[in-house]
Parts: structure tokens; sequence; C-alpha cells
């Protein structure tokens, strides 16, 4: 399944794809790669390529469901849609959107903070909240 995110995203996109629960995995030819499994076992994974593109993110992913067993062949036994696939590639989108959107949330309170709109900081220090009044 291939998916275009458009950014500005904040962070690379083997960054973001670390951050929702990918390790990095080398491959064929020492192609970079990303993969997260099911359960404690090697195999099913998932398994994601990704770049960065037009200030953006090419996603695609797919399921692994076991290992090549073609003697010299890299073919293996993979799911590229259907609803396992639908639902992980719409997980990793809602994690790079939450992230986005919590860095928008983090500068707008930061910025607030900067202009002196609504602080309460209290004068008392870390503990001073617990030793008033």
């Amino acid at each position: 399944m291939n998916t275009f995110i458009p950014g500005p995203l904040t962070d690379q996109a083997r960054n973001l794809l670390r951050k929702a629960g990918y390790g990095e995995h080398r491959g064929f030819e020492a192609q970079m790669s990303f993969t997260r499994r099911l359960q404690s076992t090697t195999y099913p994974r998932y398994h994601a390529y990704v770049e960065d593109k037009n200030g953006g993110m090419q996603l695609n992913l797919h399921l692994d469901q076991k290992e090549a067993s073609h003697g010299g062949n890299r073919a293996h036994s993979g799911e590229y849609s259907g609803p396992l696939v639908e639902r992980e590639n719409a997980r990793i989108v809602a994690v790079i959107r939450a992230m986005g959107a919590e860095a928008i949330e983090g500068k707008e309170a930061v910025g607030a903070k900067a202009v002196g709109n609504g602080s309460t900081k209290s004068k008392g220090g870390f503990f001073g909240w617990l030793f008033s009044g």
C-alpha cells in the first residue's frame, strides 16, 4: 500500500517511523526499510519503505507473512492490501499527524507565555503549591 503523507512534517521520515514503533531493517542490497512485529516471532511483520519526498513522506507498507522460501529468489508471501495493511497504514498516518498537532500546540503554548497571555505561573518554585497557604 503506497501512501503519501504531505508535509510539513515534524521530523525526517525515518525518525517518524521509529516513533510509530518501527525498527530499522537492512534488506536486499542494503536497502533501508523498517519492520514492526505483530507478535514475539519474526513473522508475520509489517514491512515499510519510506523516503522524504516533496516536503512530506512517501510510505510503502505491506505485511510479510513468512520468510522467503524459494531458493535464491527474493519473493515472499506478503499482503500489499487488505484490512490489516489498511488499518496499520491508518495508524501510522494518525501517529504522524498527532506528532504534528502536538508540535503546533507546543509552539502556541510557548508563544502565549512569551506574550503573557494567561500565564498563571506561581512564585513559589516547584514545591510552592505544596507549602503555600
